[in-house]
């Protein structure tokens, strides 16, 4: 019998491939559950949920050539401000989500690269429901937005 090799993914990063796969234009409904966030997609409104008040990563951007070498920087922008929290941008380094149909780029997943992500955090004991829109510019000056909504719970 054949052993298939195995590695872990974790909550995180398949929260950040179904964002990713979202703002690449995916048309059908998707969803996440992790251990402190539910994410869904119906189309422009992306339904997320904070548990606890926790911080929630809203949109990850990592670009890269099929040499997992970065393709360039991408800018998110807070188009739109949520009232009862803050979206901070984070430059850093992040996990690609590419699918396994891009062989070249789908080993890159593996590691992490430099990217730029958008988190929501909710304000001390707030509990009800927050709205933000950001936009994403990729390196070759394509652009999306994206409206988010956020239950804090």
């Amino acid at each position: 019998m054949k052993r298939r090799p195995s590695f872990r993914v974790s909550s995180k990063s398949v929260l950040i491939a179904c964002l990713l796969a979202a703002g690449c234009g995916v048309t059908g409904p998707f969803q996440v559950v992790a251990s402190n966030q539910y994410v869904a997609s119906t189309g422009r409104i992306i339904d997320v949920t904070s548990v606890d008040g926790r911080e929630v990563p809203l949109q990850t951007m990592v670009v890269l050539q099929p040499d997992c070498s970065s393709a360039g920087a991408s800018v998110i922008t807070v188009d739109s401000r949520p009232s009862n929290g803050t979206v901070d941008i984070r430059p850093g380094s992040y996990y690609s989500a590419y699918p396994a149909s891009d062989r070249q780029r789908y080993a890159c997943n593996m590691s992490k690269h430099a990217g730029v992500a958008a988190v929501y955090r909710p304000n001390p004991g707030y509990h009800g429901t927050d709205l933000t829109t950001l936009s994403t510019t990729g390196p070759e000056g394509r652009s999306f937005s994206r409206t988010y909504r956020i239950a804090v719970q």
